[in-house]
């Protein structure tokens, strides 16, 4: 009987077996096609396995990402721009915090104290290991500060009136006196009137309120947190618009962990930047003890915001006789009294610095 070629060929069906590719071989188990085979099999099972770790890493990464927070109120209730102006400002008038870490960039931490008060006083002192680093007072009639070692200043005394320079060599953030108080008092400084409205809307990732403002030349976007039942400050971003039309940010906040303290809310942590992005121009105030309100010594009440016990020209009311139609008065005629001047406001020494043990440099902001 002839045997086709082909049987030869292809080698007896008794003799044949499956690789692990699912295919017939006529090849001797254990033969080199076996390695090949093997290769073909772990190249399928590789390809099968890129989908599957993929998937994994996005659901890893699902995970991570927190929930979004929900508004706490219903859809079309949303706070008036009213309610949450009113709420940008700080809620003390004083806040002493003798106990608090600062970095500054990538520099190590330091311990940091300060006395601030409204509108405009402030005393802070950053020590690392124990001993004095940089020294920054101010009030509304100057500024003086004490560099022993920042290496961004000579070292030395420096004291001059009422500048905000100071404030940008030594944070890097171009705060005026006023902003900073404000913000260390657990408030957002906010843009001068006039300004409008031009957004507002919710964060669900912070779980804040955003308003944004637009005035001449600047944009700001706030931010309220709402705790206990109240809107409070909890963040803002100042960007001036440049001769192109773009805008550029010159100073940003974050206040974190807003928590109850003496009847009022102020943060845990506060993240302040500068208009650069950079990491390293970053700084973080993390809070340890804060004492709200606290007695300076018997001194007088902290000057109001709205009103420091001065009339200008422009708004105080206008003598007797004037303005209302009468008839000015004849020589001769005996003068009014003239309105004595307001006392000068006692500022608490805690405001002011010496200059003891440091050689005089002068102004800073020449």
């Amino acid at each position: 009987m002839l045997v086709p070629a082909s049987l030869f060929e292809l080698g007896h069906p008794s003799r044949r077996h499956l690789t692990r590719t699912g295919r017939w071989s006529s090849a001797p188990l254990g033969a080199c096609t076996s390695r090949q085979d093997g290769l073909r099999f772990r190249g399928v099972r590789s390809r099968l396995l890129v989908p599957v770790f993929a998937a994994l890493l996005a659901a890893a990464a699902a995970g991570c990402r927190p929930p979004e927070i929900l508004p706490p109120y219903e859809t079309g209730q949303a706070p008036k721009p009213d309610v949450l102006l009113g709420a940008a400002a700080p809620k003390i008038s004083a806040l002493q915090v003798p106990v608090a870490k600062i970095r500054i960039g990538r520099a190590p931490s330091g311990n940091l104290m300060f006395l601030a008060q409204k509108p405009g006083r402030f005393s802070g002192q950053i020590q690392i290991a124990g001993h004095e680093f940089v020294s920054l007072a101010f009030n509304e009639r100057g500024y003086t500060l004490r560099n022993v070692a920042a290496d961004n200043l000579p070292a030395g005394f420096f004291a001059g009136p009422p500048a905000d320079c100071a404030i940008q060599r030594l944070l890097g953030v171009p705060f005026a006196a006023s902003e900073l108080v404000s913000l260390v008092l657990g408030g957002a400084p906010m843009l001068a009137p006039p300004y409008e409205v031009v957004a507002q809307s919710w964060d669900p990732r912070h779980g804040h309120e955003v308003l944004r403002l637009r005035a001449p030349g600047y944009e700001q976007e706030l931010r309220f947190a709402f705790v206990d039942g109240v809107w409070w400050p909890a963040g803002s971003t100042l960007w001036q618009r440049r001769g192109d039309g773009e805008l550029a940010r010159m100073w940003s906040l974050l206040h974190e962990e807003l928590h109850p303290v003496d009847g009022t809310v102020l943060p845990r942590r506060t993240r302040l930047a500068g208009p650069s992005t950079r990491r390293q121009d970053l700084v973080i105030i993390t809070y340890g003890a804060q004492t709200v309100d606290p007695d300076l010594g018997g001194s007088s009440a902290a000057i109001s915001d709205d009103d420091a016990g001065w009339e200008d020209e422009d708004t105080a009311s206008p003598p007797e006789g004037e303005g209302d139609g009468s008839e000015a008065p004849v020589p001769g005629d005996t003068p009014a009294a003239a309105t004595p001047a307001p006392a000068e406001t006692t500022i608490p020494p805690q405001f002011t610095l010496d200059g003891a043990g440091l050689a005089p440099r002068g102004e800073l902001c020449r």
